[in-house]
């Protein structure tokens, strides 16, 4: 198992990233950075030699960030082999134990394996990718629409899954249809992140005061987390610490 430690443009709250599936990503998004570091992926298959060795305690794995694993071409069986792994992985742990981060474009396929016990254990939070209202085809290419990752991740939420929500890269929207999308997932936490890759020009919004009403927004139902990808400016920044301090968030049971 090769575990790498957080670092770049990786979610703060991750320790490591782990990635035990391989190969060309079946959504091919135009923005995805792993395109600029391997042009050239294998056909996609599961690396069982990640399969062995143990979890520390306290840690926050993301798991895919390379391949989405959950996408429509990975084979169930090598997606509960991963699942299994995790539980196993962890039983000697007596501490804080290991939390899993399943981020994908393809939520609907989480809803065949949240009877699993690593999803039952309440280690795993699924999380999508809802990076604009609209759906720019040109940019997502084989993902499903935005709507579509909303109505499953609300099923997943619903059979009391923890779920965050990732807009990022954050693409031109419609504020009031965005963060309704948003809302449906029941987030307990939304990361907002800017394109990493700026090579590839996608349609960004403005920084600014929609970006500000937008996080205004969020902050009314659930937590936020900005990459500093996108907080750069000493506005930005200093107004997006305002907003924290200003507005709250009922937390659910």
């Amino acid at each position: 198992m090769k575990l790498n430690k957080s670092k770049g443009n990786m979610y703060e709250f991750v320790t490591h990233t782990w990635n035990p599936i391989k190969g060309r990503c079946y959504h091919d998004c135009a923005y995805c950075y792993m395109k600029t570091i391997v042009p050239n992926p294998q056909p996609i298959h599961l690396d069982e030699s990640e399969l062995n060795g143990i979890f520390s305690e306290n840690q926050f794995i993301f798991i895919g960030s390379s391949t989405d694993v959950f996408a429509s071409d990975v084979p169930s069986e090598w997606i509960t082999a991963i699942l299994d792994f995790c539980v196993e992985a962890t039983l000697h742990q007596n501490g804080i134990k290991t939390r899993f981060l399943l981020q994908t474009k393809n939520p609907a396929r989480i809803l065949g394996f949240t009877d699993h016990p690593l999803f039952k254990s309440g280690q795993a939070v699924a999380c999508t990718t809802i990076e604009t209202n609209r759906h720019y085809s040109e940019t997502m290419n084989n993902a499903p629409t935005p709507k579509e990752r909303a109505e499953a991740m609300s099923m997943i939420a619903e059979r009391g899954i923890k779920t965050y929500v990732t807009i990022e890269p954050i693409m031109d929207f419609d504020l009031d249809e965005l963060v309704s999308l948003v809302k449906m997932c029941t987030p307990e936490q939304v990361n907002i992140g800017a394109n990493s890759v700026r090579s590839i020009k996608i349609p960004e919004p403005t920084k600014g005061n929609i970006l500000i009403d937008l996080i205004q927004h969020l902050l009314c139902f659930t937590q936020v987390k900005v990459k500093k990808n996108l907080d750069g400016d000493k506005l930005t920044r200093m107004l997006i610490r305002r907003l924290k301090r200003n507005y709250s968030y009922e937390k659910r049971d």
